[in-house]
């Protein structure tokens, strides 16, 4: 996209509908300018847990057994405790069934 000076003047209320006005007031004018501009006429989805697989990696990656750990990534990943074990669980099982 290609900014011109004139794009300067352009403010949130100024966005087509109230997607881009929520876009442009969360992520910045330039964010929103940049969907109108380079993906037109294209319905854009934003999935609620979008890296739920790499919270998953990173969790399997750091977690070392302790309750200290297991808060911190709960907290990080925006994840209950139980659910973190739950990721922990599951990696553990899938690793031994790989070695049977």
């Amino acid at each position: 996209m290609d900014y011109k000076p004139w794009m300067d003047y352009i403010k949130p209320e100024d966005m087509p509908n109230d997607d881009l006005k929520f876009v442009a007031e969360s992520a910045g004018i330039r964010s929103a300018l940049a969907l109108i501009f380079c993906t037109p006429g294209l319905t854009v989805t934003v999935p609620k847990n979008s890296f739920s697989e790499v919270k998953e990696r990173y969790i399997v990656s750091q977690y070392d057994g302790t309750k200290y750990t297991l808060n911190r990534l709960a907290i990080e990943c925006g994840f209950s405790q139980r659910y973190i074990y739950k990721i922990i669980k599951k990696h553990y099982e899938k690793k031994m069934q790989q070695k049977s």
